[in-house]
């Protein structure tokens, strides 16, 4: 059984936050800031580059640092490429199955949107989402929309795109503006080798990134993408004159040097995957979906949920509860340490013997 409120603390598996953390490395450097971080703007900019950062990057897949674009976050480059080429009246294509913001920011700008579905299916004998390529490229056909955006994985529902399935509708859709929504790279796969060959062939293609969630920086709030050659003038909005932040570039710099920390904290997520898996397999009415990211969703019972989630947060666990058109059985469950992946388990399965 489940210890009860073994936590004193609330245990946030809603936000898909990192409860590892950052690189130890990370740590070490804010010990030893310094006014020259602090208190002066970057002098970069006088190189010839954005930042040590975006150079850095540059460098890694050799793509020229002009087209290496800085952001607050990839929620922010959501933002300043809807907001910069997406007119009144004017379409998106988007997931329907999705984060609820890509379904928001459209609007602030008068736009609409159109959403392609996913099917479910099973990979390697557990449920999983996936991303229909005929279908999407019907829609595109049908609706011609200015903005596509996809997402790989996808949130909430764990799944990724193939380089495969991705380069046959880069081909269908070389007239509009392609986003490729990457925040959750790593976690299944840290494949790079695509990314040159798409963004040289694509020159309408942007691959966005963030820091936030393999590199468990999301305070730091620094996100980065790749730009096709066609997309001088968002590379032009998106630049800072003086510079960005000099604590999250350096943080940036240093935990991409840190591979080992990462893929050590990736593996430990990898095995508790396997094991929500099976966990979840054995309750009853729980269909747990296969996920490349540093969550899992988990469909369950519907008549259920209300009172799982006022017993779980009595023992300080919070889990996502999907309410949306898309998920009404659904909940996402961010991935924890191994003492709280075992504590959720636990924890659920006290609630199913009491019921």
């Amino acid at each position: 059984m489940a210890q009860e409120k073994k936590y004193n603390n609330i245990q946030w598996l809603d936000r898909n936050e990192s409860q590892y953390g950052p690189s130890p490395k990370c740590f070490e450097f804010l010990k030893n800031v310094t006014l020259d971080e602090l208190g002066w703007y970057s002098r970069d900019f006088a190189r010839g580059v954005k930042s040590i950062l975006s150079e850095k990057i540059s460098k890694e897949f050799n793509i020229p640092e002009r087209q290496v674009i800085l952001s607050y976050g990839s929620e922010d480059l959501l933002k300043q490429i809807i907001q910069y080429y997406l007119d009144r009246k004017e379409r998106i294509l988007i997931p329907r199955e999705a984060w609820w913001y890509y379904k928001k920011v459209a609007y602030e700008v008068g736009g609409f949107n159109v959403e392609y579905p996913m099917h479910k299916t099973k990979e390697g004998g557990v449920a999983t989402y996936a991303y229909n390529v005929d279908k999407m490229i019907e829609i595109y056909d049908r609706e011609r929309p200015r903005i596509v955006l996809i997402a790989s994985p996808n949130n909430p529902t764990g799944n990724r795109i193939s380089k495969d399935d991705l380069k046959r509708f880069l081909d269908a859709c070389r007239g509009a503006l392609v986003m490729i929504d990457e925040a959750y790279w790593g976690f299944g796969s840290k494949e790079n080798d695509y990314v040159k060959p798409f963004i040289d062939e694509f020159p309408n293609l942007v691959i966005c990134r963030t820091f936030s969630k393999y590199f468990a920086l999301a305070g730091c709030r620094i996100g980065y993408a790749f730009a096709g050659k066609n997309l001088e003038e968002l590379i032009n909005y998106s630049v800072r004159y003086l510079g960005f932040n000099r604590l999250s570039e350096k943080l940036g710099e240093i935990a991409m040097d840190d591979d080992e920390y990462y893929t050590r904290v990736t593996k430990l997520m990898q095995e508790d995957k396997e094991y929500f898996y099976a966990e979840f397999k054995k309750l009853d009415g729980f269909t747990p979906y296969k996920s490349y990211a540093n969550f899992m969703l988990v469909d369950m019972p519907k008549e259920i949920r209300k009172d799982l989630n006022k017993f779980l947060k009595e023992r300080n666990l919070l889990i996502k509860f999907l309410d949306e058109e898309a998920f009404k059985t659904e909940t996402r469950i961010t991935l924890g340490t191994r003492e709280q992946n075992m504590y959720l388990i636990e924890s659920i399965k006290e609630f199913l013997g009491k019921k």
